[in-house]
């Protein structure tokens, strides 16, 4: 922080000359507590000011490295002087600071948010790839097929990295834009890979039509779920496909991650797909914080919080108790993991991601406030449903009328309709408290076209079109 994040972003240092921070005073990770939390309106781009998350990039210019830089820094750069001149000492300075890489924000609240990378950050990437797989079990050697979506996000510039890293042959397919779902079945078949990664909701699709065309899985091993919740009933799901295709036991696991850290942390793998050991953290590379997501004030270990994060030893854009909006139920535990045993800080329990449903995730349905993040495991654990999705909208499309929650469902073969709506109503009552104005039962094929699993970066699972009656 001293000899880093105030010198060189203008962001932090305006903050902390603002509010008259000594950021010397900052020596322990406790005292990270007494420091105002950052979150996303206040760095993200508006209309007026587009260019605004620029200023979390760390820019060193002659002038910040002379009056505010590490006396360790300023002496190398003098003797980069001395001894090969003024160009190269300003290479120096570009070499480690200059930005490569750029991942994006899905923008679904706000103007989508650029993070950069310098080529450090880049390098720690990889370094995060290697920590994924060695978590997750995957050997060198071994294949991988990565069905994320083509994008500058976080999640597929990851898995990019595990392969190169871990030395792992990668076949990256972009899931289902791009090749198709039938392309993507091939490629399953014919590389037949160790590991599978992708969004939850593609991967359940791309198996469930491939075990639906008698494909035979060899050698999957394990499968790894980013960018969205993955709930235990899902898990299961995808481990009774796999059995179907001829691989039992196959082990299902979860990735967290979110662009403004530019890494992802990997669950440990578990005996069953209802048990969670948590997500393993870095603790050389960052700082993970819980804190009450109504009052900010921080929690203790292992209670349920909003997770706050601060990157460490990073170049590009850097964060200081950055609030991600995503809750988790256990907090962060620092006791040996019981899987592997090993003991760094691991985020527990369930997490209730904000970027499952973005704007949508929190949202007032008839006068009461609804987690509709809560419809995810809810509809994973109903068995008679093969594929979902949740309009919401206002009742005959008048803007002054009342909310309406329209649940459309495809059901399995020879399922009776009226038992499984009535179960989902209870079971939607009972845990969001609040049950859909209308279950209707579509076509797969039809709803598979409305989610949008091969023509969308992510299927849309949730459409709240209240918005675009106000606006016509």
């Amino acid at each position: 922080m001293n000899e880093q994040l105030y010198p060189f972003s203008p962001y932090y240092r305006r903050l902390f000359d603002a509010q008259r921070i000594d950021p010397h005073a900052v020596r322990r990770v406790a005292d990270l507590r007494s420091l105002p939390l950052t979150t996303k309106t206040d760095i993200a781009p508006t209309i007026d000011d587009p260019l605004r998350h620029l200023d979390l990039v760390l820019q060193p210019d002659a002038d910040s490295i002379r009056r505010f830089g590490a006396k360790s820094m300023v002496l190398e750069l003098l003797l980069a002087r001395l001894m090969h001149g003024e160009a190269n000492a300003k290479e120096r300075v570009r070499l480690e600071y200059a930005p490569v890489h750029a991942t994006f924000t899905t923008g679904r609240t706000a103007l989508p948010t650029q993070f950069l990378y310098a080529s450090a950050d880049f390098e720690r990437l990889h370094v995060v790839g290697k920590r994924l797989v060695d978590v997750q079990g995957a050997l060198p050697g071994e294949r991988g097929l990565n069905v994320f979506p083509f994008a500058p996000h976080l999640a597929f510039w990851q898995v990019f990295a595990v392969g190169q890293a871990a030395t792992m042959l990668f076949m990256h397919t972009g899931g289902g834009k791009v090749m198709g779902t039938p392309g993507n079945i091939t490629a399953l078949e014919r590389m037949q890979p160790e590991m599978l990664m992708g969004v939850p909701g593609y991967v359940y699709h791309l198996l469930r039509k491939a075990a639906e065309r008698g494909v035979r899985l060899d050698k999957l091993k394990r499968i790894a779920l980013g960018a969205e919740r993955v709930p235990p009933a899902l898990k299961v799901r995808l481990g009774e496909l796999c059995e179907q295709m001829g691989r039992p036991s196959v082990s299902v696991q979860g990735v967290y991650g979110f662009t403004e850290a530019r890494m992802a942390w990997a669950e440990c793998p578990a005996p069953d797909h209802e048990t969670s050991y948590g997500y393993h953290t870095y603790p050389d590379l960052e700082v993970f914080e819980t804190v009450d997501p109504d009052t900010g004030e921080s929690v203790g270990e292992g209670q349920r919080g909003e997770l706050v994060y601060t990157t460490l030893g990073g170049r590009g854009s850097c964060v200081l108790r950055y609030r991600t909006g995503d809750i988790v139920e256990g907090g962060i535990v620092c006791e040996p993991c019981p899987g592997c045993g090993r003991v760094v800080p691991r985020i527990c329990g369930a997490l209730s991601r904000r970027s499952d449903i973005g704007e949508f995730q929190l949202t007032k349905i008839r006068g009461t406030l609804v987690d509709l993040n809560e419809f995810l495991p809810v509809m994973a654990a109903i068995e008679e449903v093969v594929e979902w999705q949740l309009v919401v909208k206002k009742h005959n499309d008048d803007p002054q009328d009342l909310d309406e929650l329209l649940l459309y469902i495809a059901l399995r073969e020879g399922v009776e309709e009226r038992p499984v709506a009535s179960r989902i109503s209870r079971d939607l009552l009972q845990r969001v408290e609040v049950a859909p104005n209308r279950i209707e039962v579509m076509p797969l094929a039809q709803l598979e076209t409305s989610l949008g699993l091969d023509t969308q970066l992510k299927e849309t699972r949730i459409r709240d079109i209240r918005n675009l009656v106000a606006g016509a």
